[in-house]
């Protein structure tokens, strides 16, 4: 039995988001999908990095800019 691993913060959550969606790109590409569903797809996995990014920068306090 494969043991699968759930995420137990939402950190974890979004990065698991983010490794999905960056498989699912590569993969479109890997296949030559359709352009409108490789930029759909890269436009969502950049969308997940930021929420994950957002949430590890929050873990050290306001940003600095």
């Amino acid at each position: 039995m494969i043991d699968m691993m759930i995420p137990d913060t939402e950190r974890e959550r979004l990065y698991y988001r983010w490794y999905e969606l960056s498989l699912l790109y590569y993969d479109a590409v890997r296949r030559e999908v359709a352009q409108a569903e490789i930029l759909a797809t890269k436009v969502m996995a950049d969308v997940a990095w930021d929420a994950y990014i957002e949430t590890i920068s929050d873990l050290n306090g306001p940003r600095k800019e």
